[in-house]
């Protein structure tokens, strides 16, 4: 599908976002893709309205400060950020059929990241074995069934895509160079210093979500 046939299909809420914003929508080459994204931003824009008329909390106050569609840029490393409230920090991820969202103050963290997986990949035991660290996939091998061994990868997957949102360098930080401690909660350097916390989200059956906050 094309730029302008997407537009013209879904103008409606193409015109309650900003440029930078739809025009990192239509970067994605699928439909089903830039539908997933478009669902994102709606849910931030949704988040910032909701938490901007309860912004006599000082957590938010910031917020007063924002016009409508919000403006978002993006850092080098692509992680994005509301232009009239830096301080408060948000992240967006889509898979399947979801989106999912996450907004904090800098009251409640510096930084937030969030994953949404669909477990729909091939082959995944031989993805952990060429990708996760040996601490993590000897957490996967003492699984007793390969279902549950299964369900630790996307955990684990999880964990790190939201640790790697978080963190803001993007995948150049390199999923093999930290460990996604899930038992603990935790995301550790190899020499096992503490670089972030995870928490696992409730969410549909058939996708698993963390957030990761430093």
């Amino acid at each position: 599908m094309s730029s302008l046939e997407f537009e013209e299909r879904y103008s409606s809420y193409l015109l309650r976002i900003s440029e930078p914003m739809k025009k990192h929508i239509l970067r994605f080459k699928y439909e089903d893709d830039r539908l997933r994204s478009l669902a994102g931003y709606m849910l931030v824009l949704d988040a910032v309205k909701s938490l901007k008329e309860k912004c006599k909390d000082e957590t938010y106050k910031k917020l007063s400060n924002i016009s409508f569609p919000i403006k978002i840029d993006y850092e080098a490393s692509g992680k994005p950020f509301l232009l009239d409230a830096p301080e408060i920090s948000f992240s967006i991820s889509h898979s399947g059929s979801y989106a999912a969202i996450v907004i904090a103050s800098s009251d409640e963290c510096n930084s937030i990241g969030i994953d949404i997986q669909a477990k729909d990949r091939f082959d995944v035991l031989k993805i952990a074995k060429r990708f996760y660290t040996d601490n993590e996939n000897a957490l996967i091998n003492c699984a007793n069934t390969d279902s549950d061994k299964e369900d630790l990868f996307y955990k684990i997957w999880s964990a790190k895509e939201a640790f790697v949102k978080c963190d803001g360098k993007g995948l150049s930080y390199g999923i093999s160079n930290f460990n996604a401690d899930i038992a603990k909660g935790i995301i550790t350097d190899l020499k096992g210093n503490t670089l972030a916390s995870i928490y696992e989200q409730q969410c549909p059956d058939g996708y698993v979500c963390y957030v990761c906050t430093k």
